[in-house]
């Protein structure tokens, strides 16, 4: 009965009132430590949605590991004040590792931080026509559960990228491709930036599995990959290529990685 009902409410204008009060309720219980990290010092996998995070967070317990958590609560409070926020939200979660898109937004924060500047964080690398095609089509499925209020496409997507995902199918080819620009031109951005970054992993998504040894040992815990789950799209209604800006990307993760 109560999953029917919030199926309800995530089709209404109630949707947006509801996720609002939760995330304040949430952001009230948060600790009030801003100063010190209290237990662990959470690991965070800070690249864009759809580079292979939901896998990465899945293969350790989820009482340390979590994709996303609190995830409209987080966006909300990051965008309103980074600084008051950061470390109230580490030590209310208290994970060891730590998966969520939006961290891609907040590199330059991160890396002045005067406590997260000093932590570990994982950048997964995708090619970036690979990467579009991805986050395009996983649009193409979110618009399928009619809910009334895409926040991430609101507060993530267009304020932060610039882009509306959740009408791309309705523009015209034009259109289309402008926000495949704007998409690449962040894409390329954020992985310039996390050169920024002390201590940084960078592990290409088709090695994520072979990967996993070197964050057992970062994280002291045991991975369990066969418990793990990835969000790949059944049918792909749009598919962007391009080599040279492929090219040039790779070009760019081999700087980084000669550091």
């Amino acid at each position: 009965m109560i999953k029917e009902i919030n199926k309800f409410i995530v089709r209404t204008p109630l949707h947006k009132t509801a996720i609002e009060i939760k995330a304040k309720k949430i952001v009230k219980g948060f600790s009030k430590e801003n100063n010190a990290i209290l237990n662990n010092k959470t690991i965070y996998s800070i690249s864009p949605y759809k580079t292979g995070t939901t896998f990465l967070a899945g293969c350790f317990n989820y009482a340390i590991s979590a994709h996303e958590p609190i995830h409209y609560a987080s966006v909300k409070t990051m965008a309103e004040d980074f600084d008051a926020f950061f470390v109230r939200r580490l030590n209310t979660l208290d994970l060891k590792l730590e998966s969520s898109g939006f961290w891609s937004a907040y590199i330059d924060e991160l890396a002045n931080h005067t406590i997260a500047k000093e932590l570990t964080y994982i950048c997964i690398l995708r090619k970036p026509a690979s990467w579009v095609t991805s986050v395009i089509n996983h649009w193409y499925q979110i618009k399928k559960y009619r809910q009334h209020y895409f926040w991430t496409n609101e507060l993530f997507w267009k304020k932060i990228v610039g882009v509306d995902l959740s009408n791309f199918f309705n523009y015209d080819e034009q259109e289309q491709q402008e926000i495949v620009s704007k998409m690449l031109q962040f894409y390329m951005s954020f992985t310039e930036k996390t050169g920024k970054l002390k201590n940084v992993h960078y592990v290409w998504i088709k090695d994520l599995q072979s990967f996993l040894p070197t964050m057992e040992n970062l994280i002291g815990e045991e991975a369990k990959p066969d418990k793990s789950e990835q969000n790949k799209g059944l049918v792909k209604h749009f598919v962007y290529e391009d080599k040279e800006i492929d090219n040039e990307y790779e070009s760019l993760v081999n700087s980084l990685n000669t550091k």
